[in-house]
């Protein structure tokens, strides 16, 4: 019986020191295989996005490797969009305000006379500037999920007329057809001061790009459940290059028109309403251009 307890007593203090000399090998070993993904960690949090981890296995730590270099790549991109979009709107303020800043001085200085042409010329700088702020309201609002909606009834096959209407005389001056297909009545739960917002800067697009002798058609389709809006024109197109970044602020559809092309936000706050009536937006390009607009007929309020 002594023997007994004994060897019972030896091999279970044997498989205590071995249960620990194995956790304690297998703690050291996960230690270093975790020390980059730390190292890493601290790299992010002090701002460093220029390393990666060197993926070298294929086990759970592998996918974490990949998620978290991907996360990496992520936050990376977020700061260069970050950077450029502070660089356009210093550039997109810049330019009307060192304008009336040199018109002003002058006038000051008795250089410049202040004639009417003039004044009204500073004027309308003063209304873009005012509207380039808004816009960056706007698209504040949108990122941070807060765009307002004034939601009810409203009958969007007249609606859909009416704004076609409006820009037939523009149509006309360029020699450009515009046609619209839209049932006599159809309604949908929208707001429709936003909803005519974003289908005005999707329309004039279409229609002040379009070349002399163009075609431009705006079709209102509706279903139960949605409502589905598809502006084709016969234009140039945009590029391939920038078509995936078409709806991103700043960004505008022909570069070489310079400040002809407007302030290129149109698309993405156009964008931004649509998102806000919980629907989509999607353009397709190749000889002209197609941009189709769906929201459900009753959306839900952010």
């Amino acid at each position: 019986m002594t023997a007994i307890v004994l060897g019972s007593v030896l091999a279970g203090a044997g498989a205590l020191s071995l249960s620990w000399w194995l956790s304690r090998a297998l703690a050291q070993t996960l230690s270093g295989r975790l020390a980059p993904f730390v190292a890493l960690s601290r790299r992010i949090a002090r701002g460093d996005l220029g390393r990666r981890l060197a993926v070298r296995a294929s086990d759970e730590l592998g996918e974490l490797a990949y998620a978290l270099n991907g996360m990496v790549e992520m936050l990376g991109e977020t700061a260069r969009q970050r950077e450029t979009f502070l660089a356009a709107v210093a550039h997109d303020l810049r330019a009307p305000l060192t304008a009336l800043q040199a018109n002003l001085e002058g006038m000051l200085a008795g250089i410049v006379a202040p004639e009417p042409e003039r004044i009204a010329s500073l004027h309308g700088e003063v209304g873009r500037l005012i509207r380039l702020v808004e816009d960056l309201l706007t698209l504040a609002s949108a990122r941070a999920g807060a765009l307002p909606l004034a939601l009810r009834p409203a009958d969007i096959a007249a609606q859909t007329r009416a704004l076609v209407g409006r820009f037939q005389p523009l149509a006309a001056a360029k020699h450009v057809d515009l046609v619209v297909e839209a049932p006599s009545e159809g309604f949908a739960t929208v707001d429709p001061d936003r909803l005519d917002a974003a289908l005005t800067n999707l329309l004039a697009n279409a229609v002040r790009y379009v070349p002399q002798g163009g075609h431009v058609v705006l079709r209102l389709h509706l279903d139960s459940d949605a409502a589905e809006w598809t502006i084709v024109d016969d234009g140039p197109g945009i590029p391939p290059e920038i078509l995936p970044h078409v709806t991103e602020p700043f960004v505008r559809g022909d570069p070489a028109r310079g400040r002809d092309a407007g302030s290129g936000l149109g698309l993405a706050i156009a964008h931004a309403w649509v998102r806000a009536h919980g629907g989509a937006l999607h353009i397709a390009s190749d000889h002209g251009t197609r941009v189709v607009v769906r929201i459900p007929r009753a959306p839900q309020a952010q």
